[in-house]
């Protein structure tokens, strides 16, 4: 694609034009000129190409999360350039794997900057991946675009001018679950399984603030992490199991979430569980083996999502280039961050990251993504989206668990009220919980 200063040197201007308006004509081709220089200037657009790198977890290691989202992101991607491309630019898309290692997020996110350097970067999976890369794409002034890693530190306490986040953060989805199990009134004996990563103690923090804040006379009577490469949920359930909670919190998704399910079903336990049981793991669970008693929080409900506007567009190509597969939760929040992207950079005319973050700080900027039209972009760069938080049940007719119609979706502003919001941001509080606060 040529740009407007090529199209324009190559552009004959007739001489009684010329002679017709003496001093005025050469004006008004420098401002055209001028104009079109900025514009290919301020787009970055190198070669009418736009780069955009995603670092996931492609290789599948926690199960579908990571090919989902690499495949969404490339959804997303295809539809923009099918409308024409982003400010005159085609997006080309290069995914690296993380293989659930944030020195290898860090070492794929640097080849591929010295390589061909991203106007924006999605990803990563891993909170802690995310919050290292995040060091890397700062220095380097390339935005960093998450609908994947949902760590608060991100936007919140480390909040920096190209952190972007167009999900819910795991602070979020942790208070949200603890807010609904709380008014729901069925728990007063809380237990803990989670996998000992930053992800996993950080949703747990984020629910333990929400318990002292609002039932501070909730026992705590198991806190149980575990190794992602050592882990024997037989043991872990049988200890957890022996100290009698009312309902059991964490965030187990993928394989891990299917091996408790199991054991769970088989034990016969009736404990409340709340995981994130996304639609790959509640397909391979079955019909009529979802153990009693089971609720999740999730970042999007596939129900809602495929029926917004954007949301029918995205399901219906990501369907087409996918062998009839729909998306499923993580699919959804990874368009979310390619469609956040897009607008942010319209907004800003450019895909520059002071640009665009000037853009943001103007306030009232919204985008239309899978979430629903005018999602509000708050001004810690994060989209105010919601946490789907509520019972799962079997259906006959899908022939596996679904969630049910009794769950709520939670927008930030709903579970972080303005003046926690504000407090944090301001550095007077923040989203880690210590037994201090």
């Amino acid at each position: 694609m040529k740009n407007c200063r090529s199209i324009m040197r190559g552009r004959p201007v007739s001489r009684p034009f010329k002679t017709a308006l003496g001093g005025i004509t050469i004006s008004l081709v420098a401002a055209v000129l001028n104009a079109g220089t900025a514009a290919a200037e301020t787009s970055s657009c190198a070669n009418g190409e736009a780069q955009a790198l995603i670092v996931s977890d492609v290789s599948g290691r926690l199960g579908v999360l990571g090919p989902s989202q690499a495949s969404a992101t490339q959804t997303a991607i295809d539809l923009i350039n099918k409308d024409g491309g982003l400010l005159g630019c085609k997006v080309n898309l290069t995914i690296k794997d993380e293989q659930l290692d944030p020195a290898v997020a860090v070492r794929e996110l640097k080849k591929a900057i010295a390589t061909n350097k991203p106007n924006v970067v999605f990803g990563p999976t891993l909170s802690s991946s995310m919050l290292s890369m995040a060091k890397i794409t700062n220095a380097q002034e390339i935005p960093l675009f998450s609908g994947e890693g949902g760590d608060a530190q991100f936007v919140m306490d480390a909040r920096e001018p190209g952190n972007y986040m167009a999900i819910s953060t795991l602070y979020q989805d942790g208070r949200a679950a603890a807010k609904y199990l709380i008014e729901s009134g069925k728990c007063k004996r809380y237990g803990f399984l989670y996998p000992d990563i930053v992800a996993g103690r950080d949703v747990v923090s984020a629910f333990r603030g929400q318990l002292t804040e609002s039932q501070p006379d909730a026992q705590i009577v198991v806190d149980q992490p575990y190794n992602l490469q050592n882990k024997d949920f037989g043991a872990i359930i049988q200890a957890i199991s022996s100290k009698s909670p009312d309902c059991v919190f964490g965030n187990l998704l993928g394989p891990d979430l299917g091996s408790v399910y199991k054991i769970w079903n088989q034990r016969k336990l009736d404990i409340l569980t709340m995981f994130y049981p996304d639609t790959a793991t509640l397909k391979a669970v079955g019909k009529g083996n979802l153990p009693a008693n089971t609720y999740g929080v999730m970042r999007a409900n596939v129900k809602i999502m495929s029926e917004t506007p954007v949301g029918k567009e995205f399901t219906e190509a990501y369907k087409a280039a996918n062998g009839g597969s729909t998306p499923d939760e993580w699919a959804y929040a990874a368009a979310s961050a390619v469609q956040m992207w897009a607008s942010v950079a319209k907004a800003a005319g450019s895909f520059d990251y002071n640009a665009m973050d000037a853009a943001v700080k103007k306030g009232g900027l919204t985008f239309d993504s899978v979430y629903g039209n005018d999602t509000e972009i708050m001004p810690n760069h994060q989209a105010n989206a919601w946490s789907n938080v509520g019972p799962i049940v079997d259906d006959s007719q899908l022939g596996h668990p679904y969630w049910s119609s009794d769950s709520k979706s939670m927008l930030m502003k709903d579970v972080i009220q303005q003046p926690l919001y504000e407090s944090i941001l301001a550095g007077k509080s923040s989203t880690r919980w210590t037994s201090v606060q």
